[in-house]
C-alpha cells in the first residue's frame, strides 16, 4: 500500500479546544508530527494510533516505531517495536517506550543509550530518561567500546548517568571482554571528553629501588579555572607517599600551580617531601611577577623519586621569585635567588642572593647627535655560611657613538666604566678583603659589520625564490689589566679579565620564498656562522676554549642550523683548536618530524677529555594499532648507557594501554598504565 502521509497538529494544555481548532494553528511551538503508513484518531478520548513506519517529529526529538499510540489529554506518547528516539547527539534504542511531553521523562525497557560527544554506551533492563541529561539505569552494563561484545565494560545493579558530568554506581563490576576482574562497592567516574571530576585509572609498575608500586590518582575539577589531581603512591620497599597537583588560572592571563609530594621512606626511616611551585601574576601589561620554588626535604630526594632525566639527575636545586616594571626606556628588577647544590657536601659555601634590584636603561640618543646613551645598575645582597659574604653595588653606565650608518657599513665606538662597591662580612676571617671597597675598570670598544645580499630565482617544485645574506663583522675590545685581589669573590663579575682583544666573524643566513596551491611562505633554510678571537695581550674567559692562554687564536667556532625540508632539521656546532688541529668540542644534531607521531633524532656531544656521549630518539605511529617510542643517551667515557627508555602504547577504538621500561645506571623499572576512552580524561 502506498505510504499515506498524515499530519496532525496536538492541542494545547487546554484538551477542551476541539482538535479541528488545532489543526488550523500548524506552527504553534507545542506541536507534534507523525507520518504513519496507517492513521487512527478517537476525538471522543483524544487518543491517536500510527501503525507501519512510524516517523513521530517534536521540538526537535525525531522517533521511529512500529507502532505509537499518543494520549492527547496527558500528553504522553507509548512506543512499541524497534523503538529508536534522538535528540540531537544522544541516541535511544529499545522495544518499548513510554514518553511524556511535558516533562520530557522516558522509560524503555531492554534499552541502548548512545552518546557520540562522550563516546558512552549505556545498555539496560529498564531505562528512565528524567531529562535531557540526567538518566538511572537498572540491571545495566557501560562502555565506550560497541555492544554487543564490548572489550571492556561496568556492570552495576543500578547506575545515575548525568551526560554533563559522571556516573556512580553501586556494587560495580569492571569486566575485560565478560571476564570480572575488579569488584567496586562504590563508584564514580567521569562520562565526558572534556576534563571532569573522578578517578583516573590506576598505573601500576616496579622498580628495583622502589619495589611494586600502584599509584591511584583522583581528578577533582574545582571550578573551570581551577582543578586538583591527588596521587596515593603505594610501593613496596618504600610505603606510601600522597601527591597533590593544584592548578589554576586567574584573570589577564595570570597563572600557576602548586605541587608537593611526601613519603615516610621506610628504607631510610624518615619523612622525605618536595615542594614545587610556579605562579605568573600580571598585574599590566609593564609590570610582572614570577615565582618559582624548588624545594625538597634532603639533597638525595630527587635521585631516588625523580622519574625524568633533569629530575633524578639534576645538578642543582633552585628557588627564584621576580617582579619586573618596565617604562619607556627603563626597567626595574627585583628578584631573590636560593641556590642549593646537590652534588656538593653541603650547601654552606653555595651563594645565595637574598635579595637583588637592577636597574636598565635602554640606549638614548642626545639630542640629534648619533651619541647614545645607556646604563645597567644593580645591588645585591650576597649571602652564605662561609665568608665573604656582604652587599655589592654594580653600575656600568656606557656611551656608543654610531658615527656612520649606511648601506654597506655600519660603525659604533663605545666606552664605559664598571663601578663597583662592597660592604663585606668578614666574620673573624684572616682575609685581606676590606669591610668597605670599590673599584673603577674602564672598558671601550669598536665594532664594524656590513651585508651583502643576493636573491635568486628557483626553479623547485614549492620553492620559488633564495635570498641570501652575508654578514661579515669585526669588533675590538679592551679592558685595562687591573689587580682586583682585595675586592670580595661572588662571581665572575668582580673578576674583569685583561682584554685586549679582536674578534672576527661572518654570518651566511639563506631564506627561501614557497608557494603552494594556496598559500606563500617565507621561511629559513640555513644560518651558518664562523668566528674566532685574536688576543693582542690579555687572558680569556671562555670555557669551551681549551687554547692556552700564551697563544692569541682561540677555537675557530662553527655554528649552524639547517632545514634540509621543512621536516628535517639539521644542527651541527664545534670549535677546532687551529694548533693542535683536532676538535676541542662537537654537538651535531638531527631531526625528522612529520608532526604526525614519526619522528627519528639523534645528537653527538663531546668535549676532549671532557665529556663524550651519543643520544638517541625514535617514535613511530606507522605500526597500527602500536605507538613505539625509544630515548636512550650512551656515554663513551663511561662505555655505559646514561639512560634508556622505552615506551610502547597498543591504542584500541575504546582503550589503551602503555607500557613503559626506564634503565639507568643503579635502577631499572617498570610501569604500566590503562586508559579507557571517555573515562578519566583531564
Amino acid at each position: 500500500m502506498m505510504k499515506i502521509h498524515y499530519l496532525l497538529i496536538f492541542l494545547t494544555l487546554c484538551y477542551q479546544v476541539p482538535s479541528i481548532m488545532a489543526a488550523e494553528s500548524p506552527f504553534m511551538d507545542d506541536n507534534i508530527h507523525i507520518n504513519a503508513d496507517r492513521m487512527n484518531q478517537s476525538l471522543t478520548n483524544e487518543i491517536y494510533t500510527a501503525e507501519g513506519n512510524v516517523v513521530v517529529l517534536w521540538k526537535g526529538l525525531h522517533l521511529v516505531a512500529d507502532k505509537v499510540r499518543y494520549e492527547a489529554a496527558s500528553h504522553i506518547l507509548h512506543a512499541n517495536g524497534s523503538v529508536v528516539m534522538s535528540k540531537e547527539s544522544t541516541t535511544l534504542k529499545g522495544d518499548t517506550l513510554v514518553l511524556n511531553l511535558d516533562t520530557d521523562r522516558a522509560e524503555m525497557d531492554a534499552a541502548q543509550l548512545a552518546s557520540p560527544e562522550t563516546g558512552m554506551k549505556i545498555s539496560a533492563e529498564k531505562l528512565i530518561r528524567i531529562n535531557e541529561n540526567e538518566i538511572n539505569a537498572t540491571a545495566t552494563e557501560m562502555t565506550t567500546c560497541d555492544f554487543p561484545d564490548p572489550s571492556w565494560k561496568f556492570g552495576a545493579d543500578k547506575l545515575n548517568i548525568n551526560l554533563l558530568g559522571y556516573a556512580t554506581g553501586r556494587n560495580v563490576i569492571f569486566y575485560v571482554k565478560d571476564l570480572p576482574v575488579l569488584y567496586l562497592p562504590w563508584i564514580a567516574f567521569p562520562v565526558v571528553l572534556e576534563k571532569r571530576s573522578g578517578l583516573l585509572f590506576p598505573q601500576v609498575g616496579y622498580s628495583k629501588s622502589r619495589g611494586m608500586q600502584l599509584d591511584l590518582p583522583l581528578y577533582w575539577v574545582i571550578s573551570p579555572s581551577q582543578d586538583l589531581l591527588f596521587d596515593l603512591d603505594m610501593m613496596s620497599k618504600r610505603g606510601i607517599g600522597a601527591g597533590i597537583d593544584y592548578r589554576y588560572i586567574r584573570t589577564r592571563g595570570s597563572e600557576g600551580h602548586i605541587s608537593t609530594y611526601s613519603i615516610y621512606d621506610q628504607r631510610e626511616d624518615r619523612w622525605r617531601w618536595q615542594l614545587a611551585q610556579g605562579h605568573k601574576e600580571i598585574f599590566s601589561r609593564d609590570a610582572n611577577l614570577r615565582v618559582d620554588v624548588n624545594a625538597t626535604s634532603d639533597r638525595t630526594f630527587l635521585s631516588d623519586f625523580g622519574e625524568k632525566s633533569g629530575d633524578y639527575n639534576r645538578q642543582t636545586s633552585e628557588t627564584r621569585i621576580n617582579a619586573l616594571k618596565t617604562w619607556q626606556n627603563y626597567a626595574v628588577n627585583s628578584y631573590l635567588r636560593y641556590s642549593e647544590d646537590l652534588y656538593a657536601p653541603d650547601n654552606r659555601s653555595t651563594l645565595q642572593t637574598l635579595p637583588a634590584i637592577g636597574i636598565s636603561g635602554v640606549r638614548q640618543q642626545f639630542f640629534s647627535f648619533p651619541l647614545y646613551f645607556d646604563v645597567d645598575a644593580t645591588a645585591e645582597n650576597q649571602y652564605r655560611e662561609t665568608t665573604p659574604t656582604g652587599q655589592r653595588l654594580y653600575l656600568f653606565p656606557r656611551l656608543t657613538l654610531l658615527p656612520f650608518t649606511g648601506k654597506y657599513l655600519n660603525v659604533s665606538l663605545f666606552t664605559g666604566t664598571h663601578i663597583r662597591g662592597y660592604s663585606t662580612d668578614r666574620r673573624g676571617s684572616s682575609s685581606e678583603v676590606q669591610a668597605s671597597d670599590g673599584d673603577l675598570l674602564p672598558e671601550a670598544g669598536v665594532r664594524l659589520s656590513t651585508s651583502f645580499t643576493r636573491i635568486y630565482d628557483a626553479d623547485f617544485q614549492l620553492l620559488k625564490k633564495i635570498r641570501h645574506e652575508i654578514i661579515p663583522e669585526i669588533s675590538y675590545s679592551f679592558v685595562p689589566g687591573h689587580n682586583q685581589g682585595r675586592l670580595p669573590l661572588y662571581d665572575y663579575t668582580d673578576r674583569f679579565i685583561h682584554r685586549n682583544m679582536i674578534s672576527l666573524s661572518a654570518t651566511s643566513v639563506i631564506n627561501g620564498k614557497f608557494i603552494s596551491a594556496d598559500t606563500t611562505e617565507y621561511r629559513d633554510i640555513s644560518r651558518i656562522k664562523l668566528s674566532a678571537d685574536y688576543a693582542v695581550e690579555g687572558e680569556r674567559r671562555d670555557l669551551l676554549t681549551l687554547v692556552e692562554s700564551q697563544r692569541p687564536w682561540s677555537d675557530l667556532i662553527l655554528e649552524s642550523d639547517t632545514w634540509l625540508t621543512k621536516l628535517l632539521r639539521l644542527t651541527f656546532d664545534s670549535r677546532y683548536n687551529l694548533y693542535e688541529k683536532n676538535l676541542s668540542t662537537a654537538v651535531v644534531g638531527i631531526e625528522v618530524d612529520d608532526h604526525k607521531g614519526n619522528l627519528i633524532g639523534a645528537g653527538y656531544q663531546m668535549a676532549r677529555n671532557e665529556v663524550e656521549y651519543f643520544e638517541g630518539r625514535i617514535s613511530t605511529r606507522m605500526i597500527k594499532p602500536l605507538n613505539l617510542s625509544y630515548t636512550g643517551r650512551y656515554s663513551f667515557d663511561r662505555g655505559d648507557f646514561l639512560e634508556s627508555v622505552y615506551a610502547a602504547e597498543y591504542r584500541h577504538k575504546c582503550w589503551s594501554v602503555n607500557l613503559a621500561v626506564h634503565q639507568r645506571p643503579g635502577n631499572q623499572s617498570y610501569t604500566v598504565n590503562f586508559n579507557l576512552a571517555g573515562l578519566g580524561s583531564k
